[in-house]
């Protein structure tokens, strides 16, 4: 994995990479907790959102084109479309249930849908693709579908 990354990133050791965001997420899905008491929380989500999505960008060596790096950059819309955006707090409903879901059992729904885009997935898009996507079981790390099995 240290070879497709930015040195920094293949500097920091696994275990501690994971943690770091494990921790990173956590922050983040309490203070969508707390937005449900305190609205103005989500403020402070966005913005957590932002430095969370730099601190991985320079870590990866400024590679948008980095999977990791496009989750964090399209969490931070999401959340700031929710948080500013009239009628649009929906959404931080539905982050705060998929990164529960990510944080505790390993399912991303975001990384799931960010597969999807053209430039991250290596074949074409069909409804096969789809089901595999989004019923293949939680995993660790970034987000792959099942290969095809022939029958």
């Amino acid at each position: 994995m240290a070879t497709s990354q930015s040195p920094l990133w293949g500097r920091i050791p696994d275990r501690s990479r994971k943690h770091l965001v494990w921790g990173l997420w956590f922050i983040t899905w309490l203070g969508l907790l707390l937005g449900l008491f305190e609205r103005t929380a989500y403020e402070f989500v966005v913005l957590f959102s932002a430095l969370h999505a730099l601190l991985i960008l320079f870590l990866l060596g400024f590679r948008i084109a980095a999977f990791p790096a496009q989750v964090r950059l399209a969490y931070f819309a999401w959340v700031a479309v929710g948080t500013y955006v009239p009628f649009m707090e929906i959404l931080l409903y539905i982050t705060m249930v998929g990164l529960a879901s990510n944080l505790f059992i390993g399912y991303c729904p975001l990384a799931r849908m960010m597969y999807l885009l053209p430039w991250n997935r290596a074949e074409p898009f069909s409804l096969e693709l789809l089901k595999r996507v989004f019923f293949s079981p939680p995993v660790a790390g970034q987000f792959k579908p099942h290969a095809v099995t022939k029958s």
